[in-house]
């Protein structure tokens, strides 16, 4: 049998590899990251349609709260172990638009041009599905959901399989996801595999903050924050040696 000790040595190497509670995938608040620096935990990846980086920030609504902006296009994946690989997974956050422009996110990034993408479309009214395949933008669905210039919303993506399913609604709304309708859904299996992402649009202007990537919806809710307007309620530290 394996000593105290030795078993404590094998423990802290598991966990140090991602492979203990590896249903959650990534968790990022940006605290640790330097304003006006890309985020350290963040790739950069070139795309042909644009290439401008997503810098940390003050929040606009609170000085002592980092977050993410993006400003024109440019396309940013976790640096995680096994991102290629993921495929079905929930994916929570904070996001805010400041103009009325397009703001996007990029899901199933199996490369730079061959991607899901999640877009807040001109007129505040309207969110869309794409998909990004060879240089091409093709419309996969379109759901209705009135939104406002700086204010925050939490966000949500189930994809699983082929569906897909994203939900908003204000951060200070309490009520469960589970309790809303998702504001656009589609079946598409254009893509398999691969993670999420942010992404600029055009001479869109949004922030996020509050990622949080897991592949079994009973695991939001240890990760998510007790102040709605605060950060996380762990670290990505501690959630690793849960």
């Amino acid at each position: 049998m394996l000593k105290t000790k030795e078993f404590l040595m094998i423990l802290v190497l598991l966990l140090s590899c991602g492979l203990v509670n590896a249903e959650v995938l990534f968790v990022d608040d940006f605290e640790g990251d330097n304003l006006g620096e890309e985020p350290s935990k963040w790739e950069h990846i070139a795309f042909a349609g644009g290439d401008s980086p997503i810098t940390v920030e003050e929040s606009p609504d609170d000085p002592n709260n980092k977050v993410v902006m993006t400003v024109g296009i440019g396309l940013y994946i976790p640096i995680a172990d096994g991102r290629d690989n993921w495929s079905d997974y929930i994916w929570e956050f904070d996001w805010m638009w400041e103009n009325d422009d397009f703001v996007g996110t990029v899901y199933r990034v199996e490369g730079a041009e061959a991607h899901f993408h999640g877009s807040r479309r001109q007129g505040a009214s309207e969110i869309h599905i794409y998909t990004r395949n060879a240089g091409a933008w093709a419309n996969v669905a379109t759901g209705v959901y009135p939104n406002e210039n700086n204010v925050w919303y939490s966000h949500r993506l189930v994809m699983m399989g082929d569906k897909h399913e994203i939900y908003l609604k204000e951060r200070d709304d309490d009520t469960p996801f589970e309790d809303l309708d998702p504001v656009v859904e589609a079946n598409d299996d254009t893509f398999k595999n691969g993670p999420v992402g942010m992404m600029g649009i055009t001479a869109g202007v949004s922030y996020f903050d509050n990622m949080v990537l897991v592949e079994n919806l009973q695991d939001i809710d240890k990760l998510k924050s007790v102040d709605r307007r605060g950060k996380l309620a762990i670290t990505w530290g501690e959630i690793r040696n849960q």
